[in-house]
């Protein structure tokens, strides 16, 4: 939804306005707006604070991605919204970036690109696509090569998906991917559909007649069946994905509780 984008939007240009940034996007107010600012807004009022998970998320997969391309020159953006990496970040001569994303919103997208004279640093490529149905095909058509490893980056993008849809990204994936290309994304524990802050939006969705957001406490699993091995993934907070945004604790002892609460930041590769 756009209003999403517009909330990601502000969260990112809020971040990049601190002292301690994570990251700079320059751009990210461009795309905000009114709406961006009063969803953030209230999405913090709900959850009682700053979402800290929201720059963290970025950061980290800012550092996957920029490691994963000395070995990999095709980036795919599932759900790529008002996402600026392309034009943003250090990438190496020779990438080749393909944003998908509905239509509407691309274009919207280009717009405002093309009034501020944005030039990105790689090869770009905007595709059309609806995550419901089949959307892979197109890549080809675009200029993707299938046999090259692809990083695939669906960041935000699985928590609004309903089951089938995720299952069916995921294998879509697979299929346009050879050996040695990379899945990224963040993916819910179920406890998060217990928390009270949920609950208006939850209530919302269903009057909505809107699937309930996809979350699972078997991420692993998940990829498994899908043709991914999840290989060094993390989970917000942990040494490898806090950046001093979060406690200095132990992550705690596994348990029923704290697996279906985690935030799963997940790396995959294609299996044989």
């Amino acid at each position: 939804m756009a209003g999403t984008a517009r909330w990601i939007a502000a969260a990112r240009a809020r971040e990049s306005g601190r002292p301690d940034a994570l990251f700079s996007d320059p751009f990210a107010h461009l795309f905000d707006g009114k709406v961006g600012a009063e969803m953030l807004a209230l999405s913090e009022s709900a959850t009682g604070g700053e979402n800290q998970f929201l720059a963290v998320r970025t950061r980290y997969f800012d550092d996957v991605l920029l490691e994963s391309l000395h070995e990999r020159s095709q980036v795919v953006l599932l759900g790529a919204g008002f996402d600026m990496r392309a034009f943003r970040l250090p990438l190496p001569a020779g990438t080749r970036v393909w944003e998908l994303d509905r239509a509407e919103l691309l274009a919207e997208k280009e717009s405002v690109l093309a009034r501020c004279g944005a030039v990105p640093r790689c090869d770009r490529i905007a595709v059309p696509a609806n995550f419901a149905a089949e959307w892979a095909d197109a890549l080809p058509a675009a200029g993707h090569d299938p046999a090259r490893p692809t990083v695939w980056l669906a960041e935000g993008l699985l928590y609004y998906l309903p089951a089938s849809a995720v299952t069916g990204l995921l294998r879509q994936a697979r299929g346009h991917s050879s050996l040695g290309s990379l899945f990224l994304a963040d993916v819910f524990g179920t406890g998060l559909l217990a928390q009270p802050e949920m609950k208006p939006y939850l209530r919302w969705l269903e009057h909505a007649m809107l699937p309930t957001p996809f979350c699972t406490d078997d991420p692993g699993g998940l990829l498994a069946a899908c043709g991914w091995r999840a290989e060094g993934g993390t989970q917000a907070g942990a040494a490898d994905a806090n950046f001093g945004r979060f406690p200095k604790v132990p992550m705690p002892a596994p348990s029923q509780d704290s697996v279906n609460q985690r935030a799963y930041l997940v790396r995959a590769v294609a299996a044989e």
